[in-house]
């Protein structure tokens, strides 16, 4: 649903303008979800929250749920049911769904079909959480079965006879052990990557945060072979071999929530060194302002996604939140009078309501030809996970100029580059200035650590000023002077800092005539482009951000 339950509040009057406000400063600064921000801001009451979820989804709504029939609740783990806050009851042949968490239906669904095979519609309650709980508690009133946080399963996903993975930290087998305890503490920490990287001193487990690589474990060299075979027996990878480049993937059920892994591995001196890639499908946020479009920002793309056909690109390196920018957009184009499908290699979130094709070269199914054939699926909108030749670009531009809207990625360093980039491959000049909307540039900035922010006066000799062009003012920053909440760091979770070049009429021009990146990029600067420095110089300003990340991020030529 394009709106959030925050804006939808808003929208109804149950929020006023400056409860708006704080909720969205919060939500940015903590990187909560609506209704943690809610509740932790105590907005709205529990009878209140239920009247704007009943509005906002069309659903019925209880706050008090009598006991009901625990026959089907009883098919399931209790620990499932209490974290996903539902509570499932089968009458005359349908199932009706009693949650907390209706933005959780469309994963909660699946799993009741998953647990019972069960074909067909779902009715909906949305209540309270302790009306929930009071569900369960009733349900599971003469059992004993508690919630061991030990205790998840891992199955791979295209893995022969579907074999599930018990990883229970019980178990008798101590690599079993440790490869719970590193995907459960990934997971919980909001880890993007694990490293598996053997060393002449020994076995190396690092993990990414906020982009940044820390030491977690250094274990026995010895240790090795045993932890990595197994997340290649998880993988479906071939364990016989350690010479050759093998890439694979396998899925979490970590207290019914999925997590996917994405597993790449190739050998190297010490032994095979091993990433993987944690898709945490829950905590994907698809709100612009918690990306780090700024409102102006955020207005203009609202708005040029709206078009009927043409292309946007967004660009920067791997690992920038393009993907996520992208999804973002899909997500508030997903309607249920509108197709859209999506190409991609892989496919990193699951979106429902969206058709999504993954690319696989061995089985003959490139971007080119998923592309044309795609166009032949009465679409709208596609999304191009990335334009990596001068077929695709064709194409893709073939089916903006003919009536649809294209989404895709490219690998450049600045906005006016990426136009460039273009015309070198092969794509011909009055095809980009006639269907190319817009080119956003992207990186990925950490956050301040909202729990341990504090204010501070930018020092008269810092070599700041200069960026700044401050000269003697009195300049005042953020910064964090790091917690238990951040691990000492000071910063907690990541923004997007952005350049945002829209095609004019007048770049059009220039680019007809053969004109270079530098003086597009400044004709887009006097057209009101700010360039990706200057974004994060103002995130910076606002708190959101610190001048030190800015910098290694995009780096500042004044300096």
């Amino acid at each position: 649903m394009a709106m959030s339950l925050i804006k939808y509040a808003f929208s109804i009057g149950e929020l006023n303008e400056q409860q708006l406000t704080k909720a969205e400063q919060y939500k940015a600064e903590t990187g909560s979800n609506d209704e943690t921000v809610i509740r932790d801001m105590k907005l709205l009451s529990d009878e209140k929250l239920l009247k704007v979820y009943g509005s906002l989804y069309g659903y019925h709504t209880e706050y008090e749920v009598e006991n009901k029939d625990a026959g089907l609740a009883q098919q399931f783990k209790l620990r499932d049911l209490k974290t996903n806050s539902f509570y499932p009851v089968q009458t005359g042949g349908r199932i009706t769904l009693y949650t907390s968490q209706p933005s959780q239906l469309l994963y909660i669904e699946d799993a009741v079909r998953d647990k019972t095979g069960y074909k067909g519609g779902f009715d909906y309650v949305i209540t309270t959480d302790n009306s929930v709980s009071k569900l369960i508690e009733y349900a599971f009133k003469d059992n004993d079965e508690g919630v061991n946080d030990a205790d998840f399963d891992i199955s791979g996903e295209g893995l022969t006879n579907n074999v599930i993975y018990d990883v229970s930290e019980n178990d008798s087998s101590g690599v079993v052990n440790w490869v719970n305890k590193i995907f459960r503490d990934a997971v919980e920490n909001r880890i993007s990557d694990v490293h598996f990287e053997p060393q002449e001193d020994g076995f190396y487990i690092r993990f990414r945060s906020d982009g940044s690589l820390k030491i977690e474990h250094k274990l026995p060299l010895n240790s090795a072979r045993q932890i990595i075979n197994r997340i290649k027996t998880m993988s479906n990878l071939d364990v016989n071999t350690s010479k050759a480049i093998q890439d694979g993937n396998c899925r979490l059920d970590l207290f019914g929530k999925v997590v996917d892994l994405r597993v790449s591995v190739i050998p190297a001196v010490n032994g095979e060194n091993l990433v993987v890639r944690v898709l945490d499908q829950n905590k994907m946020s698809l709100d612009m302002s918690m990306i780090g479009f700024s409102k102006e920002n955020e207005k203009k793309f609202l708005k040029i996604i709206q078009k009927p056909k043409g292309i946007i690109l967004l660009t920067g390196p791997t690992g920038s939140g393009k993907s996520t920018s992208l999804y973002a957009a899909l997500s508030a184009l997903n309607t249920t009078d509108r197709c859209i499908i999506t190409f991609e290699d892989p496919i990193e979130y699951r979106i429902p309501g969206i058709v999504q094709v993954q690319i696989n070269q061995a089985m003959g199914v490139t971007f080119p030809q998923a592309l044309k054939s795609g166009l032949r699926q009465d679409i709208e909108v596609a999304l191009v996970g990335e334009i990596r030749d001068v077929e695709t670009a064709s194409i893709a531009f073939d089916a903006a100029n003919t009536g649809h809207m294209v989404f895709s990625t490219l690998h450049t360093n600045s906005a006016a580059s990426s136009i460039l980039r273009l015309v070198k491959m092969g794509v011909e000049p009055y095809m980009i200035s006639s269907t190319l909307i817009a080119v956003i540039n992207q990186r990925l900035a950490k956050r301040i650590c909202p729990y341990c922010k504090e204010e501070y006066h930018l020092e008269k000799d810092s070599p700041y000023r200069k960026v700044l062009k401050c000269g003697d003012k009195d300049v005042r920053l953020y910064r964090g002077r790091g917690c238990s909440k951040c691990g000492g760091d000071g910063y907690k979770g990541r923004v997007a800092i952005q350049e945002f070049l829209i095609l004019t009429e007048e770049l059009g021009e220039i680019l007809d005539k053969g004109g270079t990146t530098f003086e597009i990029e400044q004709a887009a600067v006097k057209n009101g482009m700010k360039k990706i420095q200057q974004d994060g110089i103002e995130k910076a300003l606002a708190g959101i951000t610190t001048l030190d990340e800015v910098h290694r991020t995009v780096f500042f030529d004044e300096l």
